[in-house]
Order: structure tokens, then sequence, then C-alpha cells
């Protein structure tokens, strides 16, 4: 699969995968930022889901990039990175990049995600080094949910660990254009 990723993205992403492999860690571009370009749309938002204690990576990359670095959730490893502008980038001033920290594989780092649509990941030194031959990481059948225009949780348990969720589903159906699926809308009623 080939992934249109917009030319500063994927300077930004190229300058990422060296920092990386300078410091041996497995990267990963995850949720929201896959969903968008799979879906053709640019953003600034890049979630990257790394091998390694993201506080401490986010810490490192601001660094390297000249950006600001910011805990966002010491307990679950969790770090935000803010980027200003950086060179020739007309459609956006600030590049706002999420490191989280996967604990055991990618799969079961997806499987913590809200929906389907963001359980969909990319590693991001293949990315890097063929854009063309991508093969994605989607082991809750996001693809289809994408094409279908559906919005699916991963787990029923999803709404119990964070009712934060609840709002995202109204937010990602107005935003997309999207549906929620029959048995994700019966989750939502039950929690109401």
């Amino acid at each position: 699969m080939k992934l249109n990723v917009e030319s500063n993205a994927f300077l930004l992403l190229k300058e990422l995968n060296k920092i990386f492999i300078e410091h041996n860690i497995q990267a990963y571009i995850v949720g929201g930022f896959v969903r968008d370009v799979l879906l053709g749309r640019n953003t600034a938002d890049i979630d990257i889901a790394v091998m390694a204690d993201a506080i401490d990576i986010s810490a490192l990359v601001a660094n390297v990039l000249g950006g600001k670095s910011v805990p966002l959730d010491k307990i679950n490893g969790v770090g935000r990175i803010i980027l200003g502008n950086r060179g020739d980038l007309s459609t956006r001033d600030i590049w706002k990049l999420d490191f989280s920290t996967v604990k055991g594989s990618i799969e079961q780092d997806l499987a913590q995600r809200d929906f389907t649509i963001d359980a969909i990941a990319v590693d991001l030194n293949q990315l890097v080094r063929d854009p063309v031959n991508i093969l994605i990481i989607d082991p809750f059948d996001g693809w289809n949910d994408l094409q279908q225009h559906i919005i699916r949780v991963v787990a029923e348990t999803a709404f119990k660990s964070d009712a934060a969720r609840l709002l995202r589903a109204v937010r990602l159906v107005a935003e997309l254009g999207f549906n929620i699926d029959k048995e994700t809308e019966a989750l939502i009623q039950s929690q109401s």
C-alpha cells in the first residue's frame, strides 16, 4: 500500500527516524496521523509509539529538533512535543508530536486504543525507506472501517476505561462524516 504523506510531514518523519536509528529505538506512526493519511487528509498532529520511555524520548527529540517537550502522563509514558515553524510550512505553523510508550508488542498497544480507525500503525523506518510499499499493521480491520466510513470500538471496555472516548466518538462522526456502528452505538447508550 502507498501512503501519500505530505512532503513537509515526510521530511519531519525522516528527521525523527534518523534520531530513532541513532538511539536504536523502534518507532511506529499510529492513530490519527495514519488514519488521516489513508483518508488523504493533511494533519500537523503526529502520533508516535516507541519501544522506549516516551517521556525521555520526547525530551530528547525536542532537544534535537528545537521544540518544547511536555510530559502528559508520566504513569503511562506519554509525552508531547510542540515544534514551531520549521521552514516552508505554508499550511501550518505548529507541529504537535505525541509520543506513547509501547507496552508489549505494537499489536498489544493497538488493542488499547479506542476506535479501529485509530488502531492502525506503520513502522516508521519502513515508511521512510519505502513509502510506496507500506505494510500497515491493522489487527482490528480499521482499514475496512475507514473505507466503510464506520466508527467502531476496538474493545467493549473502551468507554469504561476512558469516558472521554464517548465525546471523541461524536467528534469523529462530525469531523469525518462517518457513522457509528450499531454495537458501538449500543455501548455509548449504555454508558449514558
